[in-house]
């Protein structure tokens, strides 16, 4: 791997050493296609890439394209193992989408239904060319999609099913998990075999909270999803990655079983959420883990000034830099209710405040 200052920013965070210009990634949410595109243009870039040049990025986050159409076409699950914008989905509700196993109670029957392979979905083909390209800049990749266990089933179930079968029908719950995760174990290795030696992190995720809380007991979760986070983390380790796991809103209450399961990085901090203020984390965790966001995407970015965006991102770093362990970014994916002058804003501030400003 090519030495650059993007690499040695985020070496130091990773080991919870100050960097001069604290490490920085540019996170769009994927909902809206249009949001990108618009903020080049604000910015003269005539790609991606030359906008992460024009901010100062540290961090390249890629992942595997959709494969063709029709190698997928005859499957009735395949379709939700693609990224969600292939799918329409709106919400776990039960009327905003089709739920094909809604009325499935018996783990059996679960064999009657094809289930995807990844390598049919994506394609993985071109990953190492990308990385190669791009390897002046940490490399975080994720497998097609964010890979979740219990929003995956809330796809194929409803939430409501899949919360009930918790409860009153635990080895649906086993048998959805094992179908699930198999998909992701297969789609985690051919990332990181065509990355191999090149990859510095891999992303998975899964939302799990509200803002004000667990969406489910901590007892629940260590019960279903505990086990295949750790096998996910190993896998990833096996390869010398580190693991960045998503999962927004007030996820406080789990961040210790997340430290323990083998997460190297939260992804994201949300910290108008219950119990997610940066002071906070950074004193209980922040031994434990990098932490990913934090700049508030709620309020600040979207409805602040420039100042306000410049103030926020002051005291942002202040908190969660304090002896490396932190990667700025927004909160969550930042959306078109953003305005421009504001994402200038904060990676302006970002760059202002050396390690000297920063604590001065």
């Amino acid at each position: 791997m090519k030495n650059s200052i993007h690499r040695e920013r985020f070496a130091l965070a990773m080991a919870h050493r100050e960097s001069d210009i604290v490490p920085a990634d540019l996170w769009f949410d994927s909902g809206d296609m249009n949001v990108m595109p618009a903020v080049m243009k604000t910015f003269g870039a005539d790609s991606g890439e030359q906008l992460l040049d024009l901010l100062d990025i540290d961090i390249f986050r890629f992942k595997a394209p959709v494969a063709d159409k029709s190698r997928y076409e005859d499957g009735t699950l395949a379709t939700y193992f693609l990224p969600e914008k292939h799918v329409g989905f709106k919400s776990f509700s039960n009327d905003s989408a089709p739920r094909p196993l809604i009325n499935v109670d018996d783990p059996k029957e679960l064999d009657g239904f094809i289930w995807p392979k990844a390598a049919q979905l994506y394609d993985f083909s071109s990953l190492s060319e990308l990385a190669e390209r791009q390897e002046h800049r940490v490399l975080w990749a994720q497998a097609g999609f964010w890979s979740p266990v219990f929003c995956k089933m809330c796809d194929l179930c409803g939430i409501e099913k899949v919360l009930m079968d918790m409860i009153v029908n635990p080895d649906m719950i086993d048998a959805l998990s094992e179908r699930i995760s198999a998909f992701y174990r297969e789609s985690f290795t051919l990332v990181l075999e065509a990355t191999r030696g090149r990859l510095d992190v891999f992303s998975f995720g899964d939302d799990i909270a509200t803002q004000r809380g667990l969406m489910f007991s901590k007892e629940h979760w260590n019960r279903y999803f505990r086990g295949p986070m750790t096998e996910f983390c190993e896998l990833v380790h096996s390869y010398d990655v580190l693991v960045s796991f998503h999962s927004c809103g007030a996820v406080a209450e789990l961040i210790p079983e997340f430290i323990e399961t083998g997460i190297d990085i939260l992804f994201p901090i949300q910290p108008r959420a219950s119990g997610m203020a940066a002071a906070r984390l950074k004193k209980d965790f922040g031994d434990g883990l990098v932490f990913y966001g934090g700049i508030d995407i709620q309020e600040v970015l979207p409805f602040g000034t420039p100042e306000e965006v410049r103030a926020e991102v002051k005291d942002v770093l202040r908190v969660l830099s304090k002896d490396g362990g932190y990667i700025m970014a927004s909160g969550h994916g930042i959306m078109r209710d953003v305005p421009h002058e504001n994402i200038r804003a904060m990676y302006d501030e970002r760059s202002r405040l050396t390690k000297t400003e920063r604590f001065r």
